[in-house]
């Protein structure tokens, strides 16, 4: 079940979610905007940084070589090879080394074998693996490269030393390292590190930043931005290849960056979250407007539940809501009239009458064919029992037998059709039908007898006799529909059906049953669980055809032992078996002896024979109603 939800709250809410998603909106709009211009202002940067980088690492390398150029074809330096004395070789490298201002010196021999290193960072004696560009000198071919020597990250630049044919290689290098990366930041106010093998090994971050950078680097793909760093100190990293071996990571602040963006948003979210405000406030103005007259509305419709029609609905506007009020009103002043209407006719009809009556508008004559089940029951020997009541008692005590009867009737969808002196008559399937009618006419024929054993229980504690009751109930097609005059009408059902209903009834004290019923109303009624007990064939006053008659005795209860004997004895008795017919309802008073309906066939049975006479007709004829 739907929670109630106040319309004054549903239109607040309308207001506010939308405020709040144009506000959260826009928020984010902005902020995925202005992100993205920080963060493509950030790549561009570290884009030009990268140029700039690479730009100089070109130009140092044309100085170095242009130096060395200088250097290989110095004639003193030449002298001093051809000594073939290292300590004058490396005397020589040294002082090169101070006039280009460079950071280490090599020199190799014909064969490449290192024969001075002014740093030590490479074994002299052995082949100068390392340092790729001197092959390419020995080939007379001048060549440049960035190496990983150690931890240390050279830029080298080498040429051949000629006598005049190549007999060894000066080769001279730069280290790039944290000054140089200092250097860098400096100029372009990007930070940026190398790396080489997965590790860091020079950078212009500060040592904790360099190992929060250094867990990262090797996922990097070469040319490729990534967002390093725990949250609140991330950089915006491009990983620029410097070498084969070596690449530099060039960073930028990433949440320093969107400092302004985030202060651009807290602006924005102090100037929506007034304008929510604002905007709640105008929903409430808009809802109170709005829910007021129909909290009005609301307020009077109790009253009408109550059956209060003089209540009416006054808002005072001229607009929509002003129209509906009227609208109301006007309602109000129909139903007022139609439930005096609907109360003068209950005094007369049922409601159900009443209602069908109403609904279709102006009362006509008329009627139209319906199948339907009709009840009749009345007090057996209620005209020796009112001949000892004085009027006044004996209206009451009728009183209280209707309203006991009423309500055994009308829960099974019956309408009491009229009350005759003590006589009741009612319809199932009129003015409204169902698929059950014919047996919701036999549970209230049931209904009634339990109402009336309760209330001979009160009458015999009040010192007054018990009350016996008949009911006939048949099923068949009637006319229903107001009969009479313009002036004075009832609605009523008439037809064959309704006058052996009533013949029925009367059937009851000649078998001895409360309730009896025609083949017709047993059929109509084969889905339910009754039980029943054949009665006659028998025809009624006024009716040249028999029909079969039923004592119905309940529903859902186990058969009695005398039931199937009596039955026997009644198919035997028709087909004129009277032998057999007389033993079966001999065996049913041995079982019941003061059964009625047994005894009335015996009392048959003793004016004939054995056997039927020619021409036998078992049905009974009733000479009296």
């Amino acid at each position: 079940m739907n929670p109630f939800i106040p319309l004054r709250l549903r239109i607040l809410g309308a207001f506010s979610l939308l405020s709040a998603a144009v506000l959260g909106a826009s928020l984010w709009l902005v902020g995925r905007s202005q992100t993205a211009q920080v963060e493509e202002g950030l790549r561009a940067r570290l884009e030009t940084t990268a140029d700039v980088f690479a730009a100089s690492l070109q130009r140092q390398e044309r100085q170095l070589a242009a130096s060395l150029e200088l250097l290989g074809g110095d004639f003193a330096f030449k002298q001093a090879f051809s000594t073939e004395e290292k300590a004058t070789i490396a005397s020589a490298a040294k002082n090169f080394q101070t006039r280009i201002s460079a950071d280490v010196m090599w020199v190799t021999d014909e064969d490449g074998v290192l024969l001075v290193d002014t740093a030590g960072l490479l074994k002299t004696g052995r082949k100068a693996a390392a340092l790729s560009p001197v092959d390419s000198a020995l080939a007379d071919k001048p060549a440049t490269a960035i190496v990983v020597l150690g931890d240390a990250i050279i830029q080298v630049a080498a040429v051949p030393i000629k006598a005049p044919d190549i007999v060894g290689v000066l080769a001279a290098g730069f280290r790039i390292g944290d000054a140089a990366a200092g250097a860098i930041r400096e100029m372009t106010k990007s930070d940026v590190s190398f790396a080489a093998a997965g590790s860091i090994r020079a950078s212009s971050l500060k040592d904790a930043d360099r190992a929060l950078i250094a867990g990262h680097v090797s996922g990097m793909a070469a040319g490729s931005f990534g967002l390093m760093g725990p949250m609140g100190g991330r950089w915006l990293v491009l990983r620029r290849p410097v070498s084969s071996e070596v690449s530099a990571y060039i960073q930028r602040q990433w949440d320093a960056a969107l400092e302004p963006v985030r202060e651009l948003r807290r602006l924005l979210l102090i100037v929506g979250l007034a304008s929510l405000g604002l905007t709640v406030l105008a929903g409430l103005l808009v809802a109170q407007g709005v829910t007021a007259p129909m909290e009005a509305l609301a307020a009077v419709t109790r009253r009408l539940v109550l059956g209060d029609y003089d209540a009416r609905v006054s808002v005072g506007r001229r607009d929509e809501v002003g129209q509906l009020a009227e609208a109301f009103n006007s309602m109000i002043d129909g139903l007022r009239e139609k439930e005096r209407i609907r109360s003068v006719l209950r005094k007369a009809v049922s409601k159900e009458i009443a209602d069908e009556l109403l609904k279709k508008g102006p009362i006509e004559l008329g009627g139209e064919e319906r199948t339907v089940t009709v009840l009749f029951s009345d007090i057996r020997g209620f005209t020796t029992i009112s001949e000892g009541l004085p009027p006044k008692e004996l209206v009451s005590q009728l009183n209280a037998y209707f309203k006991r009867m009423a309500r055994a009737i009308e829960p099974h969808r019956g309408v009491i059709d009229k009350f005759v002196g003590d006589a009741i008559m009612a319809l199932f399937g009129v003015p409204l039908s169902g698929p059950d009618d014919a047996a919701g006419a036999q549970r209230a024929a049931l209904a009634m007898l339990a109402a009336l054993a309760e209330l001979n229980v009160e009458r015999r504690a009040a010192g007054q006799p018990d009350w016996r009751i008949g009911v006939g109930l048949n099923s068949g097609a009637v006319v229903a529909g107001t009969l009479g005059s313009e002036e004075r009408w009832s609605y009523t059902v008439i037809g064959d059906a309704v006058n052996l209903a009533s013949r029925l009834e009367g059937l009851t004290k000649h078998y001895g049953a409360g309730v009896v019923v025609s083949r017709a109303t047993r059929d109509a009624a084969a889905g339910a669980d009754f039980l029943y007990r054949s009665l006659d064939l028998v025809r009624v006053k006024g009716k040249h055809e028999a029909i079969e008659v039923f004592e119905l005795l309940g529903e859902e209860l186990p058969a009695p032992a005398w039931l199937a004997p009596s039955e026997r004895g009644i198919v035997r008795y028709r087909v004129g078996d009277l032998a057999a017919a007389r033993t079966a309802f001999g065996e049913v008073l041995a079982l019941k002896p003061d059964d009625a309906l047994a005894k009335t066939y015996l009392e048959r049975l003793a004016a004939q024979g054995e056997r039927a006479p020619a021409g036998w007709d078992p049905a009974h004829t009733m000479d009296e109603k």
